[in-house]
């Protein structure tokens, strides 16, 4: 007892900033969402996302274990290997969830509870950090109630919370500041290099095992740890050494986690999602959602105010104090603004913007632009540079002002982070507390899912094309999940979309008894292609080899199709509730479908057709696309169709329109028919 007391004491601070995580995570979210059976809260959220990281989970802990891809996921892809890396589901909570998958309920989440450890590592680590560039100790108690005001500012940073439960791997923003710690404390906790190389080992394993996104942003830090020891004159084994044991540690576990042995691993957008440093301090003016690394309005207040500190202390007479202060730690201002200035080349991309004006452009190799297609927003890296600068200024402040003083000017940059981030905490803390995100609204409700399942005739769910876009798939990957299925589609990060979707579409050339054949939306057009019983369940197209005990569906009179709309890519235009607008200068591109080989008629409904021009193509993604040969068969203002043939598969097939001149079109309607 009396050694839990003494750690109690000791590391009270650092438990008050974790409490204070915890505390915020728990009013944000609730605890509905720490029951590990609940799943419902994950599949009913509106992006693909969270589904993704679920059950990406759940189809890999039925997987079979085949050395020594540890990581290795034969049911999601079935039968291609993929890994639990590219579903982004935490892949060591993965790995210790398969190790216990027999003691598991058949839905069991671990993301709750991942969420509630990231917000009290965020509070403690924080806090922790704060003390000691604050020079802060145990017994101040003002002054450490100041680092846990500080400890706030992290815990309400803007990319933990617009990460969590949506990239929700991605919100383990304490990495970074566990790195910058090892960092901070490396003189005391690391002073041999055999210590040194197991603390970034083990860093290694972390980043490695839970988003590949942390490997560069820590590593960036190590190079800081490096550059520290290289000044210290500890020589090269000591410099080198840690660095090595890190990439060897992260490559080693990447290995047997199968990154690089992944069938669908590869597509990326790359290094051009850069991002514009002065967004760190101004709002809104990121190109994209992806690109935004606003610090918020507190981490801005706390750095004005640190300026202002600065400022005021000089004009006070305390300036050869300040100067005094920063030539004793000139080793460690080179090391922090070392660390500043590679995460800032590296968060930039090759095209280099400020203040929403691109400045340059630089070259990039294209070997080096594939090295670095693991990445597709560099700008994510820019995180780590926000937290470091946030966390300086808090330390500035703590260093210039007495407990008190410190204490109410981090309560009310704490306070500014909140009243900042009001709108993005509001709607959360809505969502997760009403009974609907946590309600069963999967579309399967007919009794037969369940009765198909238990008659263990099918061990197998295949999707007729690669498309993820509609509710229905999740529905269908969550049943064959639970059940012990596998699934021939599904979305992951760095996938390989063309060769998923001409990979789907020839395993439909053998088919076999024990799959349950499923026809999203447009895939209903291809069932005069295959030899197979047809029912409906729920709206739902389904086929089997053999016959199954219900009604047969008949085949219908017209095969026919609407296209979503609000699924198109629109220029000089607008998506409206009634169509698509377009003006002068307006370019429509439909979502993509895949089309078997037949006979289709195309007919497009709307206004001011006679303006417009009219076609379709289809090509794989990044590649050359093809414009088709098409004969239109009805002409007129409101009303256009055409007709054209395939005797292969087209995959991502698309119709475009685009204005002639200023009178503006409106598209109401597409509708797809395959004739023959």
């Amino acid at each position: 007892m009396p050694s839990i007391k003494a750690f109690g004491k000791k590391y009270r601070w650092p438990m008050t900033g974790a409490l204070l995580g915890a505390l915020v995570f728990v009013v944000l979210y609730g605890f509905r969402v720490l029951d590990p059976t609940c799943v419902d809260w994950i599949l009913n959220n509106p992006s693909p996302d969270p589904s993704q990281h679920y059950l990406g989970w759940a189809f890999y802990r039925n997987s079979a274990v085949r050395l020594p891809y540890l990581g290795a996921n034969y049911s999601v892809i079935y039968p291609f290997r993929t890994s639990i890396l590219f579903t982004d589901s935490s892949p060591l909570l993965a790995l210790a969830g398969k190790l216990f998958s027999p003691l598991l309920p058949v839905r069991f989440q671990y993301f709750g509870w991942w969420g509630l450890l990231c917000y009290a590592l965020q509070g403690g680590l924080a806090q922790s950090i704060l003390a000691r560039l604050g020079g802060v100790r145990p017994g101040q108690t003002a002054r450490n109630w100041a680092t846990v005001a500080g400890a706030g500012l992290l815990v309400f940073f803007p990319a933990l919370t617009i990460r969590m439960f949506a990239h929700t791997a991605l919100a383990a923003n304490w990495l970074v500041l566990l790195a910058i710690w090892l960092l901070l404390k490396s003189d005391a906790l690391l002073p041999t290099t055999g210590r040194a190389c197991v603390a970034w080992g083990l860093m290694g394993l972390l980043c490695a095992g839970i988003h590949l996104y942390y490997l560069p942003m820590v590593g960036i830090v190590l190079v800081g740890d490096a550059l520290r020891r290289a000044l210290q004159k500890r020589g090269p084994a000591a410099v080198l050494a840690p660095v090595a044991a890190y990439c060897a540690a992260a490559l080693a576990e990447l290995v047997l986690l199968g990154a690089f042995a992944a069938n669908f691993a590869g597509y990326s957008n790359g290094y051009l999602n850069g991002a514009d440093l002065a967004n760190l301090f101004v709002p809104g003016l990121a190109a994209s959602w992806e690109q935004d690394v606003y610090i918020g309005l507190g981490g801005v207040l706390a750095c004005v105010l640190a300026a202002g500190s600065v400022l005021v202390a000089c004009v006070r007479g305390q300036g050869g104090r300040v100067r005094s202060f920063l030539r004793q730690r000139r080793g460690w201002i080179a090391v922090l603004g070392v660390v500043l200035v590679l995460d800032a080349a590296a968060a930039v991309g090759n095209a280099v913007t400020l203040g929403g004006q691109t400045l340059f452009t630089i070259p990039i190799p294209q070997f080096l632009m594939d090295a670095w297609a693991m990445f597709s927003s560099c700008a994510r890296l820019a995180w780590l540079a926000g937290m470091l600068l946030t966390l300086l200024a808090c330390g500035v402040l703590l260093r210039l002002w007495n407990g008190r003083v410190a204490a109410a000017l981090l309560a009310v940059c704490a306070l500014a982070q909140v009243y900042g981030m009001r709108q993005e905490l509001g709607s959360r803390f809505v969502k997760y507390h009403e009974a609907g995100t946590y309600a069963d609204t999967s579309a399967l409700q007919d009794p037969a899912w369940e009765e198909l399942a238990a008659s263990g005739q099918f061990q197998h769910m295949a999707f007729a094309s690669f498309d993820f876009e509609h509710d229905e798939f999740w529905d269908l990957a969550a049943f064959a999940a639970d059940h012990g299925w596998t699934s021939n589609s599904f979305y992951m990060g760095h996938m390989d979309g063309n060769l998923a979707a001409v990979t789907l579409a020839g395993e439909m050339n053998e088919l076999s008894p024990d799959t349950l054949y499923v026809f999203v939306d447009e895939d209903e057009l291809a069932r005069d292609t295959f030899a197979l019983h047809y029912y409906r369940l729920d709206g739902i197209l389904v086929g089997s080899v053999e016959p199954l005990p219900y009604p047969e569906e008949p085949a219908p009179a017209a095969d026919a199709r609407a296209m979503d709309l609000t699924l198109c890519s629109v220029t000089n235009g607008e998506n409206t509730r009634d169509g698509v607008q377009l003006g002068s200068g307006g370019q429509m591109l439909t979502g993509a479908w895949m089309l078997f080989p037949g006979t289709y008629s195309v007919t497009l409904t709307g206004s001011g057709f006679d303006h417009s021009y009219i076609y379709a193509r289809h090509g794989l993604i990044n590649q050359e696309t093809y414009k088709m040969e098409v004969e239109f068969t009805d002409i007129a203002p409101d009303r256009m169709t055409f007709t054209f043939s395939t005797g292969a598969p087209l995959y991502y097939w698309r119709t475009a329109v685009h204005t002639l001149d200023d009178t503006p079109v409106t598209v109401t309607g597409i509708t797809v028919e395959k004739t023959a």
